[in-house]
């Protein structure tokens, strides 16, 4: 059976996780929870596997695609001494994953 998963507004720049897509497609779900990247990457991509793997109710699953989307950004302003300012730009991406399950 085939299935197709959507996750938004994700904390994690869309920048990071492009070159983390072309690792993560074509392998199976359990090969997530083996990972060691950086540890907020990681946090959100075994969460993302449990999810999937609660879904389906099996471990036999395959990810055929992993696509990453842009997302929102959220600019917001730090105050500082003088009476200059500082802008913090937070970054979010969309997930898109295909799945393949027997």
């Amino acid at each position: 059976m085939k299935n197709n998963f959507y996750f938004k507004n994700i904390q994690i720049s869309y920048k990071k996780l492009i070159y983390y897509s072309k690792i993560l497609s074509n392998k199976p779900i359990l090969y997530y929870f083996k990972l060691y990247f950086h540890k907020k990457i990681d946090f959100f991509l075994k969460k993302i596997s449990s999810i999937i793997i609660n879904n389906c109710n099996t471990t036999d699953i395959f990810v055929k695609n992993f696509f990453v989307g842009k997302g929102k950004i959220i600019k917001k302003i730090n105050f500082r001494a003088k009476g200059r300012i500082n802008f913090i730009i937070k970054k979010f991406s969309n997930i898109k994953i295909q799945v393949i399950y027997g």
